[in-house]
């Protein structure tokens, strides 16, 4: 898959629609296998959070996931970052999350996250480099050195 077909636009109210349906697909399972209690409020909730660093990735002009990240406190957080289910597995997540790797290593500051304990993106997470810091009951929180 061609990254270079990757955009962003921001997130704005006609997106809630899309980011419910995105986050009912890509989370629940693991809300679900965490022991969370998960309800649309509750989704709502999470899509609201950070909502002004909501960004809408696009393949081809086509809406087929989230980013929420930014620069604060010297530091680079991914707030979310997700691929509808038919875009993963194809390296696109892996291309954003090395583009913000490069800024902040241009910067000379690390990356932060935090991921679903149930979550196998752990994985790419750590082949990246992310290094578990702390954790509490359902979550790895995990940045870069």
């Amino acid at each position: 898959m061609n990254k270079t077909n990757l955009t962003f636009k921001k997130a704005t109210e006609e997106d809630i629609e899309f980011l419910l349906w995105l986050r009912k697909e890509t989370m629940v399972e693991h809300y679900l296998k965490a022991g969370k209690e998960v309800n649309e409020e509750s989704l709502l909730s999470r899509i609201n959070h950070h909502f002004e660093h909501a960004k809408i990735i696009l393949l081809n002009d086509q809406k087929i996931g989230l980013l929420k990240v930014a620069e604060q406190d010297n530091e680079i957080e991914i707030f979310q970052i997700q691929i509808a289910p038919n875009y993963q597995n194809k390296g696109l997540g892996r291309e954003i999350i090395k583009s913000i790797l490069e800024e902040a290593s241009s910067k000379k500051i690390p990356v932060k996250l935090s991921v679903l304990k149930v979550n196998k993106a752990q994985t790419l997470y750590k082949n990246l480099g992310f290094e578990i810091y702390n954790e509490n009951e359902f979550s790895y929180f995990m940045r870069t050195t």
